[in-house]
């Protein structure tokens, strides 16, 4: 037999410390806890004041996707190297990049992961206030001239922290090459606040 009013479990079971709410229902672990014994109109209650805690100051949701392509022709990747101060000749130098393990230019690895982490900063600046707190890069495979990077970020935890007056955001990342191969993997932490009105 199903329940008149459904439970509101996503299977993000988290009880947030600073809000005392599971970050996947919004609801307090007391109303988790109860819910079984609950009528109708008791579960209806809770459920409503989830939505209604839902809709509170929480900027981020857990899911949000974001995505970008990267093009990188020899040109790119030279100036790139060049503006960062990366002087290895696997940047720059044709020929010898020719007759290296990779058989061309390769872009420094602080490019793709450059534009990987300005994604973050581009997207959320839309309608909030970014800030970054902590990256976790890994260069997976080299990123030859001319590959095209398909770029991405996925939200995994988002929770308010009033000390931040801000959504504390996890996202996970990678940047794939034409092939479809893994070149960057990644991980961020950064907080995410509501854009202040002008009085």
């Amino acid at each position: 037999m199903t329940e008149a009013v459904a439970s509101p479990c996503i299977d993000v079971c988290r009880m947030n410390s600073s809000t005392g709410l599971c970050d996947g229902c919004f609801r307090t672990i007391d109303e988790i806890a109860g819910w079984s014994s609950f009528d109708d109109a008791q579960r209806a209650a809770v459920l409503t004041q989830a939505q209604a805690r839902r809709k509170g100051p929480r900027v981020v949701h857990i899911g949000e996707r974001l995505t970008a392509t990267l093009a990188l022709p020899p040109d790119s990747i030279k100036s790139f190297a060049t503006l960062v101060n990366d002087h290895n000749p696997l940047h720059h130098d044709d020929a010898y990049a020719q007759t290296s393990r990779f058989g061309s230019l390769i872009a420094s690895g602080t490019q793709a992961t450059a534009h990987l982490m300005a994604m973050l900063a581009t997207h959320f600046s839309t309608y909030a206030q970014p800030l970054g707190l902590e990256f976790g890069l890994k260069l997976v495979r080299a990123v030859k001239a001319n590959d095209v990077l398909a770029m991405s970020w996925e939200v995994t935890e988002a929770h308010w922290k009033p000390s931040l007056n801000g959504d504390l955001v996890k996202l996970d990342g990678q940047a794939l090459n034409q092939h479809g191969e893994i070149v960057v993997k990644a991980s961020a932490t950064i907080v995410v606040m509501p854009k202040e009105r002008n009085a």
